[in-house]
């Protein structure tokens, strides 16, 4: 969980190029977060390990549900279909490696 905030604030520095994929780190954060704190509320409270299950499958049907909003990577380029680079996956949303990449105008920031 830790890594993943971690490139949660790197993702910071690309602003406005990756704003979907660090939404989708920090929601991939509460989730985990969120199931912890279920799983130490069952501990607390004695409760059946059981039920975890059940927990684990509505977090997984949220996951399904949710998959655009929290699985934006991809590790093919959009248009050309050729393989990007882990920057260009994991922190710009526009999915086009570096050659399908329209090249800013001057006084504009692509990153």
């Amino acid at each position: 969980m830790v890594l993943v905030w971690v490139l949660h604030l790197y993702q910071r520095k690309f602003r406005d190029a990756g704003a979907r994929k660090r939404a989708a780190t920090q929601w991939l954060t509460f989730l985990v977060i969120g199931l912890w704190m279920v799983a130490w509320l069952f501990h607390q409270f004695r409760i059946s390990d059981e039920w975890l299950i059940l927990v684990a499958a509505l977090a997984a049907g949220l996951f399904v549900w949710q998959r655009r909003l929290l699985l934006p990577f991809s590790w093919r380029c959009a248009q050309c279909g050729k393989s990007v680079s882990i920057v260009c996956m994991m922190c710009q949303d526009s999915n086009t490696c570096e050659a399908c990449e329209p090249h800013a105008t001057e006084g504009e920031r692509t990153r």
